[in-house]
């Protein structure tokens, strides 16, 4: 596990910036995982200004989703997979199609869960992007998930409703069920590319590096990967 320790939130994102461009430059077709919340937006905006700017192209890019809520309307602008079209796609090169998202209408989400866990695992993932949530969940991987766990339909701690009730301020409605990756899926993908930034994510981060791997702080996980990067702002940092 390496560990990277930048200057403050702006340069974090810039480091983690480094290891996609990397990653997207050395691949001719490569496949990314991708993650959402307000950490990653500040990733994907760097992104998509190299883009602008520096002439990256994602043009031989496919994008594979962590997760999606469950329970909200098709139209939505807070389903994940909006948000990556939004925050990522439509500031880019990425072709038509190359977004692959979980679908929460589905009529039989469990075989929606099957579906997705092959296409992930066939695809492979090349480099997977990750938070981390304040209770140390990985996706939507709650504390008490297995180790092994793979795709599937989870309930969401109060914990985490409550860290992402700031987003649903206009409705008051957060919802209480997903479709998360699980920790055996992520744990496939050839590397791994966690950002956090911030004090309220500093404790979850030093019992990810420094507990052992297991699934009460489902972050630990990335303890057994071969090839994981944590990038950090000293915020995140101050417990380490």
């Amino acid at each position: 596990m390496r560990i990277i320790v930048a200057e403050d939130r702006a340069a974090a994102s810039e480091c983690a910036a480094d290891v996609v461009e990397r990653f997207v430059r050395d691949q001719q077709r490569a496949r990314l995982g991708v993650a959402t919340g307000r950490t990653t937006e500040s990733l994907y905006g760097e992104l998509a200004r190299r883009h602008r700017r520096e002439g990256l192209s994602f043009a031989g890019v496919d994008v594979y989703l962590l997760d999606e809520y469950v329970g909200l309307d098709p139209g939505d602008p807070r389903r994940f997979c909006s948000v990556v079209q939004r925050e990522l796609a439509q500031q880019v090169d990425l072709r038509r199609g190359a977004v692959h998202c979980l679908d929460p209408d589905a009529p039989d989400l469990a075989r929606e869960c099957c579906r997705y866990e092959h296409v992930v695992r066939s695809a492979p993932i090349g480099l997977q992007i990750l938070g981390i949530g304040s209770n140390g969940h990985l996706a939507f991987n709650e504390p008490g998930s297995a180790l092994d766990s793979i795709t599937r339909i989870v309930t969401l701690s109060e914990q985490t409703r409550s860290d992402n009730a700031a987003f649903f301020t206009d409705s008051g409605f957060v919802p209480e069920r997903a479709i998360t990756q699980g920790i055996s899926t992520i744990l496939a993908a050839a590397e791994l590319l966690l950002l956090a930034c911030g004090e309220r994510k500093a404790a979850a981060v030093a019992s990810a590096v420094h507990g052992p791997p297991c699934g009460t702080v489902p972050a630990s996980a990335l303890q057994l990967h071969a090839s994981a990067t944590i990038v950090l702002d000293p915020d995140a940092a101050s417990l380490l």
